[in-house]
């Protein structure tokens, strides 16, 4: 047989480089999805030719051929990214790194820097990633990594199953220093490093226009875009109406959210009327600045502002996670008790492109002269018209070619809420009836195990708003008068009238077999948890930080108060350990000849405290010092001294032992009360 190649003379200072080639890949793995392919093969590469180099004995490459590599690394990530920062671009550097200082790995030092290493890159999922999983995970390669750094600073190997404990007793002993941290640490708003622009999980489902077919395209798209905690009860699903985006310009086909519209103050409401709800909303990124309000809001949160158009707007676009309070009043519609409508407001909600619609403004016509100056009556005739035959509320409507309205109205008959909403407008902007065309979210789900309502952006909707004079904006949803199920019971609520191919998520009727079943019921558990997750860690911002810091009278914006804040908290931290050290400190227990041997020191050192028996004192070298001075007792302390020895120390059965103790309790009993003769002074010292 061939030898083995033998290990360098140095290779104990490379002790815990095999646990290390463990962890620096847990800790890549996450990546493997946001980087180019050619980073994770990099990485792979390096770690497999460390092991084979760390297995066969071989040295690791020369300085000038690690220079060279890292050269060439360097310009493939520049030439891939077109920059070496921002999140996906300095993360890539961060593992290339990585992966050349395992390569070149040659002491102790070089280790633990790659270890080191691989916290940042634990840190760096989180710009791709923030859920529960990835926080699961993420301290999983934390505990990983900690146990190879013990063992590179170990003297010796140490068996794996006690430096998990010890990795996983430092992580637990960390935990109440993250949370202070976490509750105290300055927040800030957006990502800490990179484009908020190319934020990957800044995402909506709504725009700032509608054509055709946008909101139907949604359908299939189960992601959460809204998850709301009511403070009372419950408002009826047919009032969940969240309103996002208000739209008035039309160009024929396509409806733009308004903008620069005047701020004005919402109109306060009793908090006790049944018509009064208030809410929390936890709100995923949008890119946006509009937050979706429950119809009308009464109350706002403190960094948000009110509209003219009942449009809430935030200060800044929403970038990440946000939760917000607020407060709604349902029969309250916008402009309610106003005679008259703004002039220049009534002109732009009636506008329509002076070719558009025609068939619909000559049947528009008729209804004006049947009807004359009612225009709840035109508004029923329009409804009317939706509700015949053969309209119908699809969920795969047919494409829309040349002028959208009149195609719709007498040709495909055929659509999703956008369709009926945008013919709507057309049809009472024909009648000279302001219009106005509301997207946002309807309905949702009602989470019970949670006790709140989750909207996906599958549940974005399209109605109306029509202006009377005297009663303000009032909302029609002419879904509701072709498809009164998709108002009345949600999405779900379409699942057995149009006899289409619906998305899974929705069909949760009866009828499911317990596969089905559950699914769903994973599926709720899931986001119950993904939920509390976000709402109670995610969702603490700047403004909820400022919130705790205010309540406890104190300003998150002085450093002062942070200050306080840390040094509060870490002294709690201090004396609460301290508390539990000493309440857990465990008891000495003593042998019953030790309690015995304690009983015979005190009361010999009764009249004389210098004949009492040290702790480190043993009993042969005890009983003589105190025979000198009590001879009287130096026959029985030699008897209890050979007695005591035997019954601590030898092998003895049970019965022997308990022999023995009865013959020490003896010895004991057999030493006087009463005071000494005085001892003499050379047999005194201790």
């Amino acid at each position: 047989m061939r030898d083995k190649p033998a290990r360098p003379a140095n290779h104990t200072n490379l002790r815990g480089l095999e646990l290390a080639l463990v962890a620096l890949p847990v800790a890549a793995l996450p990546h493997v999805w946001h980087q180019p392919p050619w980073i994770t093969a990099l990485v792979v590469l390096a770690i497999a030719v460390r092991a084979w180099l760390l297995g066969t004995g071989r040295p690791a490459p020369s300085l000038g051929v690690m220079s060279v590599l890292a050269v060439i690394a360097g310009g493939l990530t520049f030439a891939q990214f077109g920059t070496v920062f921002g999140q996906e671009a300095g993360t890539a550097l961060l593992l290339v790194m990585i992966a050349f200082k395992l390569l070149e790995t040659r002491n102790r030092r070089d280790i633990v820097i790659a270890l080191f290493l691989g916290y940042f890159v634990v840190v760096t999922t989180y710009f791709f990633d923030q859920s529960i999983l990835i926080a699961a995970y993420s301290l999983l390669a934390t505990w990983l990594l900690t146990a190879a750094l013990i063992q590179v600073h170990a003297g010796r190997v140490i068996p794996r199953p006690r430096l998990a404990r010890q990795a996983g007793a430092m992580l637990l002993h960390a935990l109440p220093f993250m949370l202070i941290l976490f509750f105290v640490f300055p927040r800030v708003e957006g990502p800490l490093w990179g484009d908020p622009q190319r934020e990957q999980t800044a995402r909506t489902g709504l725009s700032g226009e509608l054509n055709p077919g946008d909101i139907a395209n949604l359908l299939q798209d189960e992601s959460t875009a809204l998850r709301v905690e009511f403070d009372r009860e419950v408002p009826p699903l047919r009032a969940q109406y969240w309103r996002a985006l208000v739209m008035t310009d039309f160009d024929g086909r396509r409806w733009s959210a308004d903008e620069n519209r005047a701020v004005i103050q919402p109109t306060a409401a009793d908090a006790d009327a049944d018509n009064v709800f208030r809410y929390t909303a936890t709100l995923e990124p949008t890119r946006a600045r509009y937050l979706p309000m429950l119809d009308y809001p009464s109350a706002l949160p403190e960094d948000a502002e009110l509209r003219a158009n009942y449009q809430v707007l935030r200060d800044r676009p929403v970038t990440s996670r946000i939760q917000y309070s607020a407060e709604a009043a349902l029969t309250t519609p916008p402009g309610a008790g106003e005679p008259t409508l703004d002039p220049q407001e009534r002109t732009r909600a009636l506008q329509l492109p002076p070719s558009a619609a025609p068939r619909s403004r000559a049947e528009v016509a008729l209804w004006r002269a049947t009807h004359g100056d009612d225009d709840r009556a035109i508004i029923q005739a329009a409804l009317q018209r939706f509700s015949a035959e053969p309209y119908r509320y699809t969920l795969q409507p047919p494409r829309l070619e040349d002028d959208t309205t009149d195609t719709f109205l007498f040709e495909t008959q055929a659509g999703y809420c956008e369709h009926y909403a945008s013919a709507f407008a057309v049809l009472m902007r024909a009648a000279d009836i302001p219009t106005r065309v509301v997207t946002g979210y309807q309905g949702g789900a009602w989470q019970a195990r949670g006790e709140y309502l989750r909207l996906r952006n599958a549940d974005a909707h399209a109605w109306n708003e029509v202006w009377l004079d005297g009663e303000g904006w009032i909302r029609v949803d002419p879904t509701a008068a072709i498809a009164p199920e998709r108002i009345e019971q949600g999405l779900p609520g379409l699942a057995s009238d149009t006899g289409e191919e619906i998305p899974g998520f929705l069909r949760r009727g009866e009828g499911l077999s317990w596969l089905q079943r559950a699914r769903f019921g994973m599926d709720d558990w899931g986001d119950f948890v993904r939920f509390r997750w976000e709402s109670w860690v995610l969702a603490f911002d700047p403004e909820r930080q400022r919130e705790l810091f205010a309540r406890l009278g104190l300003d998150s914006q002085d450093w002062r108060s942070v200050l306080i804040a840390l040094g509060v908290g870490f002294g709690s931290l201090a004396l609460i350990a301290l508390t539990w050290v000493g309440l857990r400190r465990p008891r000495q227990r003593h042998a019953p000849a030790d309690r015995v041997l304690q009983q015979l020191s005190r009361r010999i050192a009764r009249h004389h405290r210098r004949l009492a028996r040290q702790a480190h004192e043993p009993v042969d070298a005890w009983s003589r010092r105190v025979a000198r001075a009590r001879p009287d007792l130096r026959e029985s302390l030699k008897a209890f001294a050979e007695t005591y020895n035997r019954q601590r120390f030898a092998p003895l059965t049970p019965e022997q032992r308990r022999e023995d103790l009865r013959q020490l309790r003896s010895l004991l009993y057999s030493v006087p009360r009463g005071k000494p003769p005085a001892p003499r002074p050379d047999a005194v010292q201790v």
